[in-house]
């Protein structure tokens, strides 16, 4: 699975950046006020975790999406070639 580091890897820079940068982003802002959590020290972490799991699904569908139909404008007889 090649796309599976790229969510990773978007996944900890999103969360990373939620919890640096003090500004709210959606979708993170919006799970906080509907389950009603006040702002505590932990409200931080949740939203950040939400946010990389929003962003880094968003961007794993995307490279998934472009790596399929790319493998599916490449003709079949390049790739019996390059499996020899």
């Amino acid at each position: 699975m090649k796309a599976a580091p790229i969510f990773i890897a978007f996944f900890i820079m999103f969360t990373a950046a939620s919890i640096a940068v003090p500004v709210p982003l959606f979708p993170g802002n919006l799970v906080a006020s509907f389950l009603n959590i006040p702002f505590l020290e932990y409200a931080i972490y949740i939203e950040a975790i939400t946010n990389g799991i929003t962003y880094g699904v968003v961007i794993y569908f995307v490279f998934f999406l472009i790596g399929k139909k790319l493998d599916d404008s490449v003709p079949l007889d390049s790739k019996k070639r390059s499996l020899r």
